[in-house]
């Protein structure tokens, strides 16, 4: 099942990339494990490797400035739709980094705006003296399959690139005048006054319901909203050390997902069938909203924290993907199923489509890290693939839809040297049927001298046309976002 959700929290991995040290033997390729879903050696048998442009270009999505003048052309595609649109951030002049819906039926790109009220810790100018944690960047992180409705976050860029101040916000693709504010937690205190906290980010969408994260009167947690449910309450403005006059504000109605009380819980993904799955206190929480049934997902042997990272449309029970401990798991409805890895001791997942095929990444024997496929086989057992890589050390899928395509990055064992500084060329990619595609990069959209190259790319997302999303990308994490719709040669 592809993921809206951005994958946003993917530029300290891309950090992480650039640290990798050079200078070591490399081998691309993959191999099936044996039934215990552990390899016993690192040396992978080669796949065929192809080189960009096999199965398609990336395409240019643009930018809000529209390619006018020598400027900071910065576009980041995070999410994509099954029509084919694409969300994320691009430099709208001000606010530099903005929200924007690309439309995949024009290949227009929209300004889909950011808070106009107050600061991040007073948006409503509730006290006296005004806070200077102003909102400076917006960003779209998912949209839905059908209806093109989007959510977002307004940030304050404190702690970039994983920003820790946002607040969140649903924009209705059949109004676009219609930008509902998605508040923090709004509660009663010991006085019976209404407070509101600071923080709220939207997370998920579906065609019913968003995820957000909010700041609560117990913490920080996750809720759901139905789209359309909204109250009032009456804050309290101090004017001065005498004088409160009441602010009435307009409110989502929100509902706690999980039923978390005490632990922080972070929401993590919900599916057509409206099962959602949250993270909290190193638990999974599975929730049916429709039905309000709730379970949590046990620890794997000798783990003592579980993540979940995807839940696929698989009934009555919606079937999850995570890693508890240091391994990957596949969990259907009540029993989990450890994945292995690939030699090195430890996985990670990321996804999981309708098929119940999981992907991720995974340590080997050598120390590498490698992307994988695990699914079940004929005999009840899981089985891990090495998915191997474009000719470098290490590779990482992030995606994989009912078609069976993967997505990910690689390094391709090139050498990119700027200055005092060399780094690892990574690429993103694609694995299709014992074939791994390098996606190349795109440097095509500028007319102008003296521009930096962009000599990185990465995939981000696809969906079940097979239209993959991604960006390309430069040495301190400057963005240009792509489309590309793949088209594989015939298996006849």
């Amino acid at each position: 099942m592809f993921k809206m959700k951005c994958l946003i929290k993917q530029s300290a991995v891309l950090c992480c990339l650039f640290l990798i040290l050079t200078g070591c033997s490399m081998s691309g390729g993959g191999t099936d494990s044996s039934d215990s879903g552990t390899t016993e050696t690192d040396n992978v048998t080669a796949i065929s490797v192809q080189p960009p442009g096999e199965i398609a270009n990336q395409e240019d999505i643009g930018d809000l400035l529209g390619g006018e003048g020598d400027n900071w052309y910065f576009t980041r595609a995070m999410a994509i739709g099954e029509n084919g649109s694409v969300v994320g951030q691009s430099n709208n002049g001000s606010p530099v980094k903005a929200a924007f819906l690309w439309n995949s039926a024009t290949q227009t790109m929209t300004y889909l705006g950011i808070h106009q009220g107050g600061p991040y810790s007073d948006y409503y100018f509730l006290e006296e003296k005004v806070p200077d944690d102003w909102f400076i960047y917006s960003e779209a992180v998912g949209i839905s399959s059908s209806s093109g409705d989007v959510i977002g976050n307004s940030t304050t860029g404190v702690g970039w690139p994983e920003e820790t101040q946002k607040r969140a916000f649903y924009w209705k693709g059949s109004d676009p005048s219609n930008i509902v504010d998605l508040t923090p937690g709004y509660y009663l205190n010991d006085d019976g006054e209404w407070e509101m906290g600071s923080f709220s980010e939207a997370v998920f969408i579906n065609e019913d319901y968003v995820l957000v994260n909010i700041d609560d009167k117990e913490g920080r947690h996750a809720y759901y909203w139905d789209k359309t449910s909204l109250t009032t309450i009456d804050l309290l403005r101090h004017v001065d050390e005498n004088i409160d006059e009441t602010v009435s504000i307009r409110v989502p109605i929100y509902h706690n997902l999980g039923k978390i009380i005490g632990a922080d819980s972070e929401a993590v993904a919900i599916n057509r069938f409206n099962q959602a799955i949250i993270n909290s206190g190193n638990t999974v929480i599975f929730h049916d909203v429709d039905l309000d049934a709730i379970e949590s997902l046990n620890h794997l042997p000798g783990a003592s924290s579980t993540t979940a990272a995807a839940i696929n449309d698989r009934q009555p029970t919606g079937h999850v993907a995570g890693t508890s401990g240091a391994e990957a798991f596949f969990w259907d409805g009540g029993s989990m199923y450890p994945c292995g890895d690939l030699g090195g001791g430890t996985s990670e997942a990321k996804d999981i489509n309708n098929h119940d095929q999981v992907v991720g990444h995974s340590t080997t024997a050598s120390g590498a890290t490698h992307a994988f496929i695990w699914n079940l086989e004929n005999n009840g057992r899981g089985k891990i693939t090495d998915l191997g890589t474009l000719g470098g050390i290490n590779s990482w899928a992030v995606a994989i839809n009912d078609n069976g395509v993967i997505i990910g990055y690689s390094e391709t064992g090139e050498i990119y040297n700027e200055g005092n500084h060399s780094f690892n060329v990574v690429h993103g990619c694609v694995w299709h049927e014992n074939v791994i595609y390098d996606l190349g990069v795109h440097n095509d959209f500028y007319d102008y001298p003296f521009v930096q190259p962009f000599p990185f790319s990465e995939s981000v997302a696809i969906n079940e046309s097979n239209r993959i999303i991604g960006n390309s990308y430069t040495v301190n994490n400057h963005f240009r976002g792509y489309v590309l719709d793949a088209a594989f040669p015939s298996s006849d």
